[in-house]
């Protein structure tokens, strides 16, 4: 952990923005974990307020802030330009970080006084101090800081003071890191170029005691939920069974329920499905992609995974406690609307926990947005619509409007009385499956009206599309 520099107390406000077209459902942690962690870094003189746009938090232009920092996925980037802008007309200092923001760095510059690109451990102290000393430079690059090894304790009393999220009961999550990293190189996922390979995992005292920390500040009991919910953020929490396993040996220990991302591969082993059950897994999402063979080959999927097998895993998952949230991905080049069909029936017939629908969408800092920018694929660089609903891509077999419209409506549909009662009807946890498919069942149909509107589009406009 990077060392403490000493400097004048700074007001200090970081913010969450929230995307115009961002996800409004209840799947959301209390708080962003890039900001806990610059929260855990920030040495203890200085004051430091949250504000958490997802949660409807307001902005307070006027507040007498030395330094104004805002994290940016790619979805949330002109919401946090706009935010930059109106801080910096009103006299205050402004660094854009986070995930877009490293990737896009001259984009991001004319909005901000000062640039963090890749991770801020080991150099959030030395731009604080020069903001003190009236030193802000213009960029802070983490490949010019020494590689960050070790993962930041997060400071959970502190966010406390700085947020604004009160307790919750087990229906609401808590994030937390296990582990940091990943040691592989998939051409959608932005995590290779910007936590890099290197695979950081918790020290176990650590972890329990972030965890009873997170427990005194956040938790309350309720009658349906004797446990705290925490998310894990990981990034890849299954790098090998050996390290997954001990891994859950230790949240056993910490007597918390939790959710996670997880590769299927590794719900194939009754063993490591009892322990994610013993250790308080609720919910698993996992990366399925899609039920088509083709597709799945092109995923480079296909050799391991099949439609009969992830039926087979969803059911033994769900015979064992646990429930299995399948994430499937559409491409206008290889699926066609019978497909989209198919997948609903299958996802229907398996009654999978809470399914998400996502439009293949190339993010910057992906290898995948590089290979579709070089061929000239990508005809959208609006960032709003970069929500994984929106199509971005050329589509020859589509119109683009039609395409969004199939996926956002068979998305929706999964979300019909029918369908959720059958999932909480044949899956475990009857509350988290409750209040998640309601919450993503209001989404929908918000999204899906909307679109309706502004595109004068109805059901009847995807008759006789091929």
């Amino acid at each position: 952990m990077p060392a403490t520099i000493t400097t004048r107390p700074l007001k200090i406000l970081l913010v969450s923005p929230q995307g115009k077209m961002d996800d409004d459902s209840n799947q959301k942690p209390l708080f962003h974990m890039a900001l806990a962690v610059l929260v855990s870094l920030t040495p203890p003189q200085h004051d430091i307020e949250m504000v958490d746009e997802h949660f409807h938090d307001s902005i307070d232009y006027d507040g007498d802030y030395d330094l104004v920092g805002i994290t940016s996925r790619t979805l949330e980037a002109t919401r946090a330009y706009e935010i930059a802008d109106t801080f910096r007309a009103h006299g205050k200092k402004v660094v854009l970080g986070g995930l877009h923001i490293s990737f896009n760095p001259e984009e991001a510059a004319i909005h901000a006084d000062s640039i963090v690109v890749g991770e801020a451990d080991n150099l959030w102290a030395s731009l604080i101090d020069d903001v003190g000393n009236g030193a802000l430079k213009p960029l802070y690059d983490s490949k010019q800081y020494p590689p960050v090894k070790e993962i930041v304790p997060i400071d959970y009393a502190r966010i406390s003071r700085s947020s604004k999220r009160g307790k919750v009961d087990g229906t609401k999550s808590i994030p937390i890191y296990v582990t940091r990293g990943c040691p592989f190189n998939c051409s959608f996922c932005v995590t290779p170029n910007f936590t890099g390979k290197q695979y950081r995992a918790q020290k176990a005292e650590s972890l329990k005691s972030q965890v009873e920390e997170a427990k005194k500040y956040f938790f309350k009991a309720s009658s349906s939920s004797k446990k705290p919910w925490f998310m894990l953020t990981d990034e890849n929490l299954g790098i090998n069974q050996k390290k997954l396993w001990e891994a859950l040996d230790l949240l056993k220990e910490c007597d918390i329920t939790f959710s996670v991302f997880l590769s299927i591969n590794f719900l194939e082993d009754p063993q490591t499905v009892k322990k994610l059950v013993d250790a308080g897994c609720n919910f698993v999402l996992a990366g399925l992609e899609s039920i088509k063979q083709s597709t799945l080959e092109a995923y480079n999927k296909g050799h391991v995974n099949s439609a009969e097998k992830y039926s087979k895993i969803i059911e033994d998952c769900r015979r064992a406690g646990l429930n299995i949230q399948g994430n499937f991905l559409f491409n206008p080049a290889i699926d066609t609307f019978e497909d989209i069909d198919e997948l609903v029936r299958f996802v229907e017939k398996n009654h999978i926990f809470m399914p998400i629908f996502q439009i293949i969408t190339p993010y910057p800092g992906t290898q995948m947005y590089l290979d579709y920018k070089r061929d000239g694929l990508i005809t959208i660089e609006d960032w709003e619509k970069y929500n994984a609903l929106h199509l971005v891509i050329k589509s020859e077999r589509y119109d683009p409007v039609l395409f969004q419209y199939k996926v956002l409506s068979s998305y929706a549909a999964i979300y019909s009385w029918r369908h959720i009662i059958g999932r909480i009807w044949h899956n475990p946890k009857k509350v988290i499956n409750l209040i998640t498919n309601l919450a993503f069942r209001h989404h929908l149909n918000s999204e899906l009206n909307a679109f309706e509107a502004t595109h004068n589009v109805t059901p009847e406009s995807l008759q006789n599309v091929q």
